[in-house]
Formats: C-alpha cells, sequence, structure tokens
C-alpha cells in the first residue's frame, strides 16, 4: 500500500514550533490541538528544531518530544514498524507518519483510537494486526500464481446465447409462442397481416429458440452445480439481467477483464452471472449469496440503471469490509451509437421512458448538447416513439427481429435517433459515475464488525478494473490523505472530513469524520449492546 498527503515541509515545520507541536499532536497521535505553547515550550521546541534539522532521532528522543506535548509515548517496535529503521530525519517522520496514517484509516477509521491502543505493540504485533494492509505484493503473488488448477471447469455459453439463461426470456418466448398459435389460426381464414412464407419462417425460429433455452439452461445449471464446488471464489460480480443487450456486454466486459495480461498469472475464480443459471429465485438468491459472502471483493456493474438485488448485493459487501469495484461505461457517443443501433428497438422504448422519468431532457447540459439536432429533438424521440407503438400494434412480436430490422431500415430519422439517445446515455452514464463516487447513499456503508466507513471505488473501462483488481488483491493500492471541509450548514457548522482516495477510481475509500456530536454518538452506540 502507498500513501500521499499534503503535509506541512521540513522548511516549514522547521520555521515555527507551534507548527510542529501542532503536527506531532493531530498528525502522529490523532489528537486535537487545544491550545498554544508557553514561552518555556517555545524555548524547548526551538532547542528540539534546531537539533534536529541536521540530525536523527531515535524512539526514545521521540517519547522526549511526546511527553512535552502531554502525549503517551511509544515502544520502540511501535517506532521500528512504521519507520523500518532505529533512527530516522525529519523528512522521514512525515513519510512514516504518512504510511502510519493510512493504514488506521484503512483498518479503523479512525487515528486516535489505534495510536492509544498500540503504540505500546511490538513490531510483530503490529505487523501481525496489520496484516491485511502492510503485506508486502511480492509476498502475496506466488500464493495465487501456485494456486491449483480447477478440478472442473464450466462450459461456456456463447456471447449471443447468454441471454436465453434471463429468466425473462423465457416467459418472453411464451407470450409470443402463444400469439403466434394465434396468428396461425388467423392465417388459415385469410385474417392475417403475414404471409404463410412468413409465419412458417418465424415459427421455425421460435421452436430453434425454444430448444436453445433449454439447451443453455441445461449448461447454466451444470455450470452453478461446478461452482458450488470451487474450493475458493476470488470475485463476485454484481449485475442485473434482463435483456439481451445487456447479457451481450457483460459477458464482453468480463472477458476484457480476466483476460487482461496481468490477470491471468494470479489464476483468479469468479462468479460469472452470464454462465449461471438456476432453476428458481430462492436457489439463485441462496446461490448468489454464498458466492457474494466467500469471494473477496466485488464487481459490480452499474448499466443504465440500478435494481433492488444488485444493490443489496453492493451493500452486503461493503457491510462485510471487502472492496467493490463499480464499473460505469464510458463510452464514446459516436461509437456508441453505431453500437446500439443493432439492439431491439424494445431498448429504445426503454431507454427513452428511463431518460424521461430521471429528467435527463429538462437537464440544461443535455438540452444544449441536442441543440445541433435543432429546437425539436423532443419531436424527433416523440415521433420515434409514436411511430414505433403504432407499428407494435400491428407487429406485436419483440423476438421477430427479421421484421424489426425493417422498421429500423424504412424510418426515416433513425440513426438521428440513435445519436440523440447515444449523446443522452453518455451524459448520464458521467452523471451516474460522479453520483456513485460519493454523493449516491450506497457509495459509503458502514462495515459491521468496525464501525468503518468503506466506499465504492468507481471505474470506467476494463483496462482499469482489471489493474484496480490486481493492486486489491495484491495489496499495491496507491491512496491519496485529503482534507475536505465544507461549507458552514444551516446551523452554522462548518463539516470536516479527511478522505483516503484511491488512485484509479478517484474515489472515498475511507472516511473520519470531524463532527465531535456524531463522532460520540456514532462509536458510543455502536459497540453498545441493546
Amino acid at each position: 500500500m502507498r500513501f500521499n498527503e499534503e503535509l506541512p515541509s521540513k522548511e516549514e515545520l522547521l520555521d515555527s514550533p507551534e507548527r510542529f507541536a501542532i503536527f506531532i499532536t493531530e498528525k502522529f497521535c490523532g489528537d486535537k490541538w487545544n491550545g498554544s505553547l508557553t514561552d518555556l515550550d517555545n524555548v524547548f521546541f526551538s532547542d528540539i528544531l534546531r537539533k534536529i534539522s541536521s540530525n536523527e532521532i531515535n524512539y526514545r528522543q521521540l517519547n522526549e518530544i511526546l511527553m512535552l506535548l502531554n502525549q503517551d509515548t511509544i515502544s520502540s517496535g511501535y517506532f521500528e514498524f512504521i519507520f523500518e529503521k532505529e533512527k530516522i530525519s525529519l523528512c522521514e517522520l512525515l513519510e512514516g507518519i504518512k504510511k502510519i496514517r493510512g493504514y488506521f484509516l484503512l483498518g479503523f477509521g479512525n487515528f486516535r483510537y489505534p495510536y492509544k491502543s498500540f503504540r505500546n505493540k511490538s513490531k510483530s504485533e503490529l505487523s501481525n494486526i496489520l496484516k491485511k494492509y502492510c503485506e508486502k505484493s511480492e509476498n502475496i503473488i506466488p500464493r495465487y500464481q501456485s494456486r491449483p488448477d480447477k478440478m472442473l471447469e464450466h462450459e461456456k455459453i456463447k456471447k449471443e446465447d447468454t441471454w436465453c439463461l434471463g429468466y425473462l426470456s423465457g416467459a418472453v418466448l411464451q407470450k409470443e409462442g402463444a400469439e403466434l398459435r394465434k396468428e396461425l389460426e388467423a392465417a388459415k381464414k385469410g385474417e392475417s397481416n403475414y404471409s404463410n412464407e412468413e409465419l412458417a419462417e418465424f415459427g421455425e425460429y421460435i421452436s430453434k429458440l425454444e430448444d436453445k433455452i433449454i439447451e443453455c439452461q441445461k449448461i447454466g445449471l451444470k455450470n452453478t452445480d461446478i461452482y458450488l464446488t470451487w474450493d475458493y471464489i476470488d470475485v463476485y460480480v454484481a449485475t442485473s439481467m434482463r435483456n439481451k443487450w445487456e447479457f451481450e456486454e457483460i459477458y464482453e466486459f468480463l472477458e476484457k477483464v480476466f483476460n487482461n495480461d496481468k490477470l491471468l498469472p494470479l489464476k483468479l475464480r469468479y462468479f460469472d452471472p452470464t454462465q449461471s443459471f438456476c432453476g428458481n429465485p430462492k436457489g439463485k438468491g441462496l446461490v448468489e449469496g454464498l458466492m457474494l459472502k466467500r469471494a473477496d471483493c466485488t464487481i459490480y456493474l452499474a448499466q443504465e440503471s440500478d435494481t433492488m438485488g444488485k444493490d443489496s448485493e453492493l451493500a452486503s459487501t461493503l457491510a462485510q469490509g471487502k472492496p467493490v469495484i463499480v464499473y460505469v461505461p464510458d463510452p464514446n457517443p459516436e461509437e456508441y451509437a453505431r453500437k446500439i443501433r443493432d439492439c431491439p428497438l424494445f431498448y429504445f422504448k426503454t431507454r427513452f421512458l428511463s431518460l424521461d422519468a430521471n429528467n435527463r431532457f429538462d437537464d440544461p447540459v443535455v438540452q444544449k448538447m441536442l441543440q445541433k439536432y435543432g429546437n425539436n429533438f423532443e419531436n424527433i424521440i416523440q415521433d420515434f416513439l409514436d411511430t414505433l407503438g403504432e407499428y407494435r400494434q400491428t407487429q406485436p412480436y419483440s423476438l421477430w427481429f427479421k421484421k424489426d430490422l425493417e422498421f429500423k431500415e424504412t424510418y426515416t430519422d433513425f440513426e438521428k435517433v440513435c445519436k440523440i439517445l447515444s449523446e443522452v446515455e453518455c451524459y448520464h452514464f458521467d452523471k451516474r459515475a460522479d453520483t456513485l463516487r460519493g454523493k449516491h447513499p450506497l457509495a459509503m456503508q458502514v462495515e459491521l464488525k468496525t464501525g468503518v466507513a468503506n466506499g465504492v471505488l468507481v471505474v470506467r473501462n476494463s483496462e482499469e478494473c482489471a489493474e484496480l483488481l490486481w493492486n486489491i488483491l495484491t495489496n499495491d493500492l496507491e491512496f491519496d490523505i485529503e482534507l475536505e471541509e465544507e461549507e458552514e450548514n444551516a446551523v452554522g457548522v462548518k463539516e470536516s472530513y479527511t478522505i483516503l482516495k484511491e488512485k484509479i477510481s478517484k474515489s472515498p475509500y475511507r472516511v473520519v469524520a470531524y463532527q465531535e456530536r456524531l463522532t460520540n454518538s456514532f462509536w458510543n452506540n455502536f459497540w453498545r449492546e441493546t
């Protein structure tokens, strides 16, 4: 683990005895500075600063400084754990303080409590207590690389077939199969809008699709059994997949992440929801709950919207004190427009209505963005939805992709519709990423065992996700420790927080609040038995 923090420079500390005293009290001891130095204290600290400006100090000399500040002293083991040597310069003091503050933020979400609790520990005791955060990557990586191969490997379902595992796919097939049978009866009476050849062709497709769903579900059930035999699971993937495009997007993303050259040597095992099937929702809930408990971390696919199941998996992971990587797509609008052109018509209806419900089209940024399509972009959208509604009255089969393709090719403004939706969708993704980086209620959850506030880590592409996953598993994360101060609230209180921000995701991972009443109430009531 690596930590960066903007602390006073060596020159700034040497220049001011009081600044040095405040620094040691607040940053090293985690205590609140409650006053100013007396004249005699100023003399003492001026002498100390002259000595340490060009000389190294050991733990006994640091203890003398702590005694002057009325702070509890430390053991030689505590000193050596932080600084990894017996004597240190002022610059090394600064670097060591960054490190221990980072460890305390990670493990305890607090500075004063761990200082008071661990100041007399030996080096080996501290190494054991903080092993989760201070173990070296070079010791961890060989453990992954030396793991045995799986006894059973799951059978891969093709990307274009993964949607057959969805619970809605069977329901849609059953509904449209029933509609088709009615249409065939109407055709016999000469009352159908379709030719016999068209109905026969679609009927053959429906029959093959029924066989394909049964085949894929059998493979998915077998894969689920294999997941249950695995001796360990490294990563759980939290997602919601109802529609064909969702299954395919997630399949593509997971292929990119777990086939990343950096991750392959770790022999990672992950629960892939695009390859698993359960016969009923109750069994599915139990399987996913088990995988969620066993995995070391979770990758949460934000997609276009949230669902209760997916959000509960995110919250559950954070409550266990495990990391959550949240992936929010960051597509190029032009490329995304070309991609969504191949999506089912249901996608366009669903996304336009959802974005409208989220007031995206009322956003001034969006309105300015869409001015290139004229002032009537809303009319373009509404005309498309009205025309699509009329089309669905005469062609109700969402699985009849050939007919839907004909609609796309004959609708004059379809390319423009794709571009409008793409631009708003990309903006929507950006806003979701910003929200999940700190404004969403789910972005920070309390670990139930420790009371530490645990935050999500937001990434925007597969490369960032793979890099961050590597850093999590090999203890190679890099953080910035930042002080965040807010404006005075409605009752005149100015709130401030120390944030531990992860470098790749730029996301708050831990937080310490400087609100005396909140802090006092939290730590008194969190552990109180009820």
